[in-house]
């Protein structure tokens, strides 16, 4: 799977990005400013598989007295979500959103990196003031919801 990493790298030369490497892992960090917010993005290669996965973070935890209420809300987002999904770790109050691929019999193609970029960074900027919202305990999930899905 090293040449789908390298691939991916070279991708990220090509567009001008600043990244780097992370060590021990074929994965690849770098950080991106949206409309609404900054994010930390990072793409992943699998050791024994052809898959990539391209995780779009943002910055902080989330308390754990507010955790339910963003599962509700990240929950609500998901349902109508074409491509991707977003995610929380229970236990640390970590929310990424995930967009990936299987590239078996396949290679991935620069639009196909694009995209898979892309998608995270737009639909995690499209519900990150809502996200904030809820974190902060202003809005209630679905009042959140209905706000970024205007």
């Amino acid at each position: 799977m090293a040449s789908l990493f390298e691939t991916i790298a070279g991708y990220f030369e090509q567009d001008g990005w600043d990244f780097r490497r992370l060590p021990g892992h074929l994965a690849i960090e770098t950080g991106a400013a949206g409309e609404h917010g900054n994010y930390r993005l990072i793409a992943v290669v699998e050791r024994d598989h052809p898959i990539v996965r391209f995780l779009t973070f943002v910055e902080g935890k989330v308390p754990e007295a507010r955790r339910r209420e963003v599962m509700e809300f990240l929950t609500r987002a998901n349902y109508g979500l074409l491509l991707g999904n977003f995610e929380l770790d229970a236990d640390d109050g970590e929310v990424r959103f995930k967009c990936s691929a299987d590239l078996e019999d396949g290679e991935l193609t620069h639009a196909q990196f694009e995209n898979l970029l892309l998608i995270g960074l737009t639909v995690m900027d499209r519900y990150f003031p809502g996200l904030q919202h809820v974190i902060h305990g202003s809005s209630d999930a679905a009042a959140a919801i209905a706000e970024a899905e205007l």
